[in-house]
């Protein structure tokens, strides 16, 4: 089963952590008052804060940064592509059945059109030609919420455009009411980021089942063949 999210707050209303984690990178990642984010031109930093006070999220989540208790990022063993893919739509298929997770939902990490960038990769073209099946259309910011066979075909998708349209925002993943965030990066490894040990540990010992493979400094590489 999949449900596309039109509204970004009821994708928050299903995870108050997976809210206080999008609104803190947000605000770090798009937010031009921090020395970090600025460009030389203070006019051209009054109007992004006024376009970011428009266009950032506006929910109320208690803050998270102290409830932190690790990052751990895995990897899918060796194998093609194609079958690499298979594994990690798998896994995450696999994770939110056993730790119950009842949904998984996802999300950009700003309020961006999911078909902003167009590519003509056939891949991707054919990720976005899913999307639009959903109902997704050209002006569509909100998440999805995935279980089961469709779980397992929004992953795949999703991977490629995450992979090959970089200009969109992260997308970030988690299940309705866990104390944890996660990302696909663009080498199809999974990234956690927890919150509470409890569901550190639950995430590790079903990783460790799965045959995930836990990747030393969280250094990313690419552990797949792309010719079939």
């Amino acid at each position: 089963m999949i449900e596309r999210l039109d509204n970004r707050s009821a994708v928050f209303a299903l995870n108050k952590t997976f809210a206080a984690f999008i609104l803190e990178v947000q605000d770090a990642t798009y937010n031009p008052t921090h020395p970090y984010n600025k460009d030389e031109s203070d006019q051209w930093n009054k109007d992004r804060y006024e376009e970011f006070l428009k266009t950032k999220d506006n929910f109320e989540a208690p803050p998270i940064k102290d409830k932190h208790t690790g990052n751990i990022v895995y990897q899918l063993p060796h194998a093609t592509l194609e079958v690499y893919l298979d594994n990690l739509a798998n896994a995450v298929s696999e994770l939110s059945d056993r730790l119950q997770w009842k949904s998984v939902i996802f999300l950009l990490d700003y309020p961006t059109p999911w078909l902003e960038q167009d590519n003509p990769y056939e891949p991707v073209k054919k990720a976005l030609t899913y999307l639009k099946r959903l109902g997704v259309d050209e002006k569509f910011t909100g998440g999805f919420s995935a279980t089961g066979p469709e779980l397992k075909k929004l992953v795949k998708n999703l991977f490629w455009i995450i992979r090959c349209n970089a200009s969109l925002p992260t997308c970030y993943f988690s299940g309705i009411n866990t104390d944890f965030t996660a990302s696909i990066c663009k080498y199809g490894n999974l990234h956690f980021r927890f919150y509470s040990e409890k569901y550190q540990l639950q995430i590790k010992e079903a990783a460790k089942d799965l045959g995930l493979i836990e990747v030393e400094g969280g250094n990313c590489t690419q552990n797949f063949s792309e010719a079939e």
